[in-house]
């Protein structure tokens, strides 16, 4: 999709500020529940639509088999008569014809088989089966109908495909069909394909996004898979009409995965995040397997395309023979009720203050301790660190997998810091009981990510601080064995490990209450501790 506009929104226009303001209010009242988003979160007018950068697993890896790419026509079809075509076959390079493979049709097929546009999909897939966080799949790329003579030179969306409302939106078992009866037979008559519908997927975007939904509605027992980005659930053929219809209909046995932001699209087809957000209701309200990802994105495949791994983990998630991930290392927002009020906002507070800050320097990424240098700590801030132009992303309550969500959801986006400090994983100690090897793993996964989004950057990842009052707490040596890990993780160039437990500790190894008063969170003494032990190194990083 990109910049281009699609066939079923190309009358939509900005709209004015009173009825944004309007539209604002009815999504806050709308998202009553906490697993979606905020209130506050709903009403908050994104000044520009947020963007959002892809991260290692949709690059092109070395070390990655590349699946290979066939192209086809489809000249003639009985379901949508006048209409011609072209699609893609994606084909794994660990493809076994003894074996077969999963399968996932993608709508639009020329957005998303790009391996240099907003989806990649061909690229994520090699990168996502290699490590085996997805099935073997076969993917098929399939694009809308032209009605032209013949077909254009190239694909894309000029000239644009005058069948595809008309297939995409319409509220029928006509496009499944179509793909059952007329495209997928011929790919499987050179490749194998399960006919189990848990090994079926279908994805797309905009129109693509309910057509998706439209084939796994009427056909789960030949899909019981579907990603959604954008989708296009408001009036163009009564799309909007869904939320009751689910609501009043027996459960189906499909997983929905729906992406979509705050400055989609609003025009007189309706409102694109209203619309989605009441799927999102009604689907919760079914007990339906559903994950929502709301961003500050528009109306175009950026946040949809960055996030397409996550999406893909999750839909696969607990299919045979795919890798069961931690939590640690499972991307997800932070779902404490006493802190759902207020992540989301300072997320997107986070990202509106980095557009605003000219340069910046350098970023603190971390949990509470972290976070409390804008209040315990901020006399010692202002004292050895305001003049380095610094963004702090600490998170209260933060565990590993929910940096993960950031970084992956636009918080490192755009930025070119020399340094960033890390320190996260003391909650994945305090909240849960998990193996430190998962912990660390999760931190490493941190790293990865930063390394391919802000390669210049120089890390200096600091060991989880100690807590507990005795050496022989419980959490005390959790943290430890989790150093322990990391500390294998600098390679003293573009990672830099730093321990500085030994100056909060008296001789005795115990952890003073006049520096950390509840044997976790630093106090005013304990943040200038911290800042003049840390002091060299970020004086030598920054050069």
């Amino acid at each position: 999709m990109g910049k281009e506009v699609t066939q079923d929104a190309q009358s939509a226009g900005l709209p004015s500020n009173c009825k944004r303001q309007i539209i604002l209010s009815l999504l806050a009242l709308v998202c009553l529940s906490s697993t979606l988003i905020s209130p506050l979160h709903a009403q908050k007018k994104q000044p520009a639509p947020v963007r959002y950068s892809h991260g290692p697993d949709s690059m092109i890896q070395p070390d990655v088999p590349q699946g290979k790419i066939e192209d086809f026509t489809h000249l003639e079809s009985k379901i949508f008569p006048g209409t011609k075509r072209r699609f893609s076959v994606y084909v794994p390079k660990q493809y076994n014809p003894a074996q077969g493979a999963a399968l996932m049709v993608f709508q639009d097929g020329h957005a998303y088989v790009n391996r240099k546009g907003d989806y990649r999909a061909p690229v994520v897939m090699d990168n996502l089966i290699h490590a085996g966080q997805m099935p073997v799949t076969i993917g098929v790329f399939v694009d809308p109908g032209h009605r032209k003579d013949r077909l254009p030179e190239k694909r894309g969306w000029r000239p644009s495909p005058e069948n595809r409302a008309y297939e995409y939106d319409s509220l029928s078992d006509d496009y499944v069909r179509f793909i059952l009866e007329e495209i997928l037979p011929k790919v499987e008559s050179k490749y194998k394909i399960t006919s189990d519908p848990a090994g079926r997927a279908i994805c797309g975007a905009s129109s693509g996004g309910i057509c998706a939904f439209t084939a796994a509605w009427e056909r789960p027992d030949q899909f019981s898979k579907v990603i959604s980005h954008i989708g296009s659930f408001v009036n163009i053929r009564h799309g909007d009409t869904y939320p009751g219809i689910i609501r009043k209909t027996e459960k189906k046995p499909i997983r929905v995965y729906l992406q979509d932001g705050s400055n989609d699209l609003d025009n007189e087809h309706g409102n694109w995040p209203l619309g989605n957000q009441q799927m999102v209701q009604a689907l919760r309200y079914k007990g339906y397997d559903l994950k929502f990802e709301y961003g500050g994105g528009a109306h175009n495949g950026n946040h949809g395309g960055a996030i397409l791994p996550d999406a893909l983990r999750w839909i696969w998630r607990d299919y045979p023979g795919v890798k069961s991930l931690p939590t640690s290392l499972t991307a997800q927002v932070q779902t404490y009720d006493w802190a759902v009020a207020w992540w989301q906002k300072r997320h997107d507070d986070k990202l509106a203050q980095k557009r605003r800050m000219k340069k910046i320097e350098m970023v603190m990424i971390g949990d509470s301790i972290t976070h409390s240098w804008e209040d315990r700590g901020k006399k010692v801030f202002n004292q050895f660190f305001k003049h380095h132009k610094v963004l702090n992303l600490g998170f209260s309550g933060d565990r590993t997998e929910n940096v993960l969500w950031r970084i992956r959801n636009g918080a490192v986006e755009g930025l070119a810091p020399k340094l960033i400090t890390l320190m996260i994983g003391t909650n994945n100690t305090g909240h849960r009981s998990e193996p430190p090897e998962e912990t660390a793993a999760g931190i490493k996964e941190i790293l990865r990510e930063l390394r391919a989004r802000t390669p210049q950057a120089k890390i200096l990842l600091l060991a989880i601080f100690p807590r507990d009052e005795n050496p022989n707490g419980k959490m005390r040596q959790q943290n430890d064995k989790i150093n322990a890990i990391i500390k294998d993780y600098g390679d003293d160039q573009n990672i830099v490990y730093l321990d500085i437990a030994e100056k909060f500790l008296d001789k005795a190894g115990n952890l003073p209450k006049e520096i950390m008063p509840d044997g976790l969170h630093p106090n005013e003494d304990g943040y200038r501790i911290w800042a003049k032990a840390m002091l060299p190194n970020v004086k030598q990083l920054l050069k």
